[in-house]
């Protein structure tokens, strides 16, 4: 069987990056991939993708990456359960292999330059922990833990 994502597309929000209870790095953003218009669409169609990834990889999307940046992402779809207010929420989320900036630095840094220009709060940097949490989305879970135990294929 086979369960193999890769996507392209722009990070919608700052990454978010967090350690479980053992002290591994995860970091969680959402991912915004178009697909073409359909019919008599006018636009293309968003799809937002939940992406979580651990250990270096997250170090370095909380490092390195915002909200805006462009990126490819190669892992593998996981769909979870919970239960929140008396009845079961599944979440499903690209859980990462790897994640690469597609954008030079200085594209990058154009992007946040015309971003501040517009008015934005200039972002206050990759090494700060301190920053405001994001929204999370409605359905998302509040524990934030995958158990790492069940990665069957012992690579995260």
């Amino acid at each position: 069987m086979i369960n193999n994502a890769v996507l392209v597309g722009r990070i919608g929000n700052d990454p978010e990056m967090r350690y479980s209870q053992s002290g591994t790095p995860i970091t969680k953003f959402r991912l915004a991939v178009t697909r073409p218009r359909r019919g008599d669409a006018q636009e293309d169609e968003t799809d937002w993708l939940n992406i979580v990834c651990f250990n270096k990889t997250a170090e370095f999307v909380a490092q390195y990456l915002d909200k805006g940046s462009l990126v490819g992402v190669e892992g593998r779809i996981q769909t979870r359960q919970y239960e929140q207010d008396g009845r079961q929420v599944w979440w499903t989320e690209i859980v990462a292999n790897s994640v690469q900036a597609l954008e030079s630095k200085q594209e990058a840094e154009r992007r946040r330059a015309s971003h501040v220009d517009r008015g934005a709060a200039p972002r206050q940097g990759p090494q700060q922990q301190g920053r405001a949490p994001q929204p999370a989305a409605a359905a998302e879970p509040d524990d934030f833990e995958i158990d790492e135990s069940n990665d069957p294929f012992g690579d995260q």
